[in-house]
């Protein structure tokens, strides 16, 4: 696990391979404010896990350095991410962003733990949160991960604001709360195949993203969520937190109401990939890359860092 002062100060100049309308740009503002972009995007970098066909290192590097001269989000969270994809999207691009990185990890029988390796050289893998931003609070959440098996993990990290954003915004402290999250897709407990642990990560997210870290003006958190929106039809709806498309609302949510019907952002035709906020929205956009099975997800709210 990579997390803390050494990984929050990690530079790395990446916007991902995805951006929105003109109004998302960076300084970009309406009505209630300055408004920013945030995205997240399962990258698929782990060749044994039937990533192989979707692109090599230099690619996945070239989806993230794409946009660079036309700037979409200010913050991506990142799934299934190579240190080393990351590494080579840096070496690109000359605008700094920072990474906080949280690596996985696979638990023997006897209680021993690897770090997962995406083959080919291109490192660790792992979830991470870039931003054009300093990033403090960095911090992996407490979950139930499995025993025995495969641990994704949450992490969750403050984008600080500057003194200007903060007078643009009217918002004590500043800055955004950004968690990122990739959840257990069962049964990876080994020791009890029976174990659903999506239902308590989700909630700890959910705590995590909406705790009023003092200094933040709001959160934006999401990932991949191994589960699809509840529906009536839906053998996963029981795992959502009630507050869920309530209390803080999904990216593509068109009304309070609408817990179903929204787009696919995988191949297999679900949605997997989320981004909630109780900010207020201002465009919600997906955008495939070409080297991902998942589609990248992109979230426009009121805030500035």
């Amino acid at each position: 696990m990579v997390v803390g002062a050494a990984a929050a100060a990690l530079l790395l100049g990446m916007v991902p391979a995805v951006r929105h309308g003109a109004e998302s740009l960076i300084g970009a503002g309406g009505p209630d404010g300055p408004r920013v972009t945030v995205a997240t995007w399962n990258m698929c970098g782990v060749t044994a896990w039937g990533c192989g066909g979707y692109g090599g290192g230099e690619q996945k590097a070239e989806a993230l350095r794409s946009p660079a001269k036309d700037p979409g989000a200010r913050a991506i969270l990142v799934q299934g991410a190579c240190r080393g994809d990351l590494d080579r999207a840096r070496a690109g691009l000359g605008t700094a962003r920072q990474l906080a990185f949280q690596l996985y990890q696979q638990l023997d029988g006897a209680g021993g733990a690897t770090p997962v390796d995406c083959g080919s050289g291109r490192g660790e893998a792992g979830i991470g949160i870039l931003a054009a931003a300093p990033l403090t609070d960095v911090s992996p959440v407490a979950a139930p991960q499995p025993e025995h098996g495969l641990r994704r993990g949450i992490l969750c990290a403050t984008a600080t604001a500057t003194a200007a954003a903060t007078a643009a915004t009217a918002r004590p402290g500043g800055g955004l709360r950004l968690c990122v999250a990739h959840l257990s897709l069962p049964p990876t407990d080994r020791s009890d195949r029976a174990a659903e642990l999506r239902d308590d990560q989700l909630s700890a997210l959910l705590e995590a993203g909406t705790a009023g870290t003092p200094g933040p003006a709001g959160s934006v958190f999401g990932g991949h969520f191994n589960s699809s929106p509840p529906g009536p039809r839906n053998k996963d709806a029981r795992i959502r937190p009630a507050a869920s498309f309530d209390t803080v609302q999904e990216c593509a949510q068109n009304t309070p109401g609408q817990h179903t019907g929204f787009e696919r952002t995988h191949e297999n035709g679900l949605k997997l990939d989320h981004l909630f906020t109780a900010l207020p929205r201002h465009g919600c956009a997906q955008e495939d890359t070409g080297f991902s099975e998942h589609r990248a997800e992109l979230l426009t709210v009121a805030a500035a860092f």
